[in-house]
């Protein structure tokens, strides 16, 4: 280790990355100076302070700024409340049926924000699936629960979304957790509770800060979950008013000015988040980590099996009520459902009645188009960045912190920006819109990419430049066929990222950009539920898809 640090303390600085880099400075840093220029504006191009002095001072500004401080708390301790005990059975349990539980906690990942919001008000609405069946159980009239369109909407949402967070961070970082001493410590007599409490916890407590500060994050930046289940001004929060004041009041100034508080305080959240990261301890010591025994008392296997239903049905059943509803209609409005492909027909024009829509087809090229084409562009440009962020030195940590930049602006103020640029350039059309995915997904993919270029063995590189190989030559070789599963990997989550973003689509595109997501919002808007189904399980299948071929191409490369 010592002598690959020498050598390649030895070798000139890797410049590859640097023109990629600054390409995407530039195309993160030009709208974001646009929208901080706004904010000491007058609303006609004159420098001012009224604007930024005004919000800062108005009452509303600080009343909206608490709700969504409240909101994310609140999303948080929700999550926290879910995951924990996810994470306890995952780091010290082994039973059947355990990846099966993984593997439907990373759903919530993958699903864009509109169709978790779609499917809430399906499964949880006051006529969703779970009052039907309660309301048939306990032989009611009325809705058992009231709760969509508030603030336990949203935290249930936000707790759907990010307790899979709070889950694998915890369980991961306690699995790699020594257990020497819980184990001298029950020798001695330490009662399990004590032992949890005086060992465990204090030992866990920095993995759980940074995945709680991780959601804390992204709950304040939530935008679509807000913006449907918040029902009015009373749930309003930062992202929600920049967009109001965007694109509703057409008060550029003021949103700006708000763009700018809500960026200095995720920007301390962000600067948190990285100490907290920092104080984690790396455990490399295989030998006293923790396996996980089989649960062996009937009260242990019975809690497992009831939480791994609880969670199966509180991730599935959202996602599914979807699928199912797109299938149904009712031919009255007291005949019973029936199924049907009636929303489909209607959505991809093959109907002849009056009802046809003839949108899904032109929403699909659309999003299909700019996700495919952020994801051609982020292959060449992952793999730059990463070939030389995976080296020592001062450029190359520059060049991975430049990289990961975006992730501190919200999707909103990124596509807040492109909207205020398209204004000034008299244009508003695909390249915009792929450019802010592009902005927005790069530092994702990075961050799939860059791990594993470090993985590459040093001597692999040495070996080929002391056989006479150039560095365009062993990286083309060497490099290139090592990383390809990795960039498949990020290029279909960019994909996949690209193809449900709402937040900075909807804020900067006009009615002549009509992605999935953003027909979505329009059909759930206008009630239109079933059609809002049909296409948010087109959606579903596109996404499963991408998963699908990405799977098969890894397969395909081991094979």
């Amino acid at each position: 280790m010592k002598a690959e640090q020498k050598q390649q303390k030895g070798n000139p600085p890797d410049l590859a990355g640097v023109p990629v880099a600054v390409i995407l400075i530039v195309l993160f840093l030009i709208p974001l100076c646009v929208t901080l220029g706004e904010a000491f504006t007058d609303g006609q191009g004159h420098f001012a302070l009224s604007t930024l002095e005004k919000t800062l001072t108005d009452p509303t500004t600080w009343s909206v700024l608490v709700f969504t401080l409240k909101q994310a708390l609140l999303s948080t301790l929700a999550s926290l409340a879910i995951g924990l005990p996810g994470a306890y059975i995952l780091a010290n349990y082994r039973f059947k049926g355990k990846q099966i539980v993984k593997a439907i906690s990373t759903v919530p990942f993958v699903l864009p924000s509109i169709l978790v919001v779609l499917g809430f008000v399906i499964f949880y609405g006051n006529n969703g699936v779970l009052n039907r069946v309660l309301m048939a159980l306990f032989h009611r009239n009325q809705p058992v629960f009231h709760f969509l369109y508030s603030l336990g909407a949203i935290v249930l949402a936000h707790a759907f979304y990010n307790s899979p967070i709070i889950m694998n961070l915890v369980s991961t970082y306690w699995e790699q957790m020594d257990c020497h001493p819980e184990q001298a410590a029950l020798t001695l007599g330490a009662s399990r509770k004590n032992v949890f409490r005086t060992i465990t916890l204090p030992s866990l407590l920095p993995s759980i800060l940074s995945a709680c500060t991780l959601v804390f994050l992204f709950c304040y930046n939530s935008f679509a979950i807000i913006l449907v289940l918040g029902g009015g001004p009373a749930c309003t929060t930062m992202e929600t008013e920049i967009y109001r004041k965007a694109r509703m009041s057409l008060d550029g100034p003021a949103a700006a000015s708000l763009a700018l508080l809500s960026m200095l305080i995720t920007i301390v959240l962000l600067i948190f988040y990285i100490v907290l990261q920092r104080r984690l301890k790396r455990h490399e010591d295989f030998n006293n980590r923790r396996y996980g025994s089989r649960p062996s008392s009937v009260q242990s296997k019975t809690l497992i099996a009831i939480y791994a239903v609880l969670v199966a049905i509180f991730v599935l059943g959202p996602i599914c009520s979807v699928v199912v509803r797109s299938f149904t209609t009712a031919p009255s409005r007291t005949a019973p459902m029936q199924w049907s492909l009636k929303w489909y027909r209607q959505l991809f024009g093959l109907s002849s009645g009056k009802d046809t829509m003839n949108i899904a087809w032109t929403a699909l090229k659309n999003s299909l188009f700019i996700a495919l084409s952020v994801a051609l562009i982020s292959i060449p440009a992952c793999l730059s960045l990463a070939s030389a962020a995976k080296r020592k030195g001062w450029l190359a940590s520059s060049l991975e912190m430049l990289g990961m930049l975006p992730m501190a602006v919200s999707s909103v103020i990124i596509g807040l920006g492109y909207y205020f640029l398209a204004s000034r350039i008299q244009t508003r059309g695909y390249v915009l819109v792929v450019l802010a995915h592009l902005v927005i997904a790069i530092p994702f993919a990075l961050r799939s990419v860059i791990p594993e270029a470090r993985k590459i063995p040093w001597m692999y590189v040495a070996a080929a430049r002391t056989l006479g190989a150039n560095r365009a030559t062993v990286f083309r070789t060497i490099e290139v066929p090592l990383l390809k599963n990795s960039l498949i990997t990020g290029a279909m989550f960019v994909f996949a990222l690209s193809l449900g973003e709402l937040n900075a689509t909807l804020t900067l595109s006009d009615s002549s950009i009509a992605t999935l997501p953003i027909v979505m919002y329009q059909l759930i808007g206008s009630y239109n539920y079933q059609g809002a189904c049909a296409l948010g399980t087109v959606l579903i299948i596109s996404s499963l898809l991408v998963f699908l071929i990405s799977e098969a191409l890894k397969g395909k490369e081991h094979g």
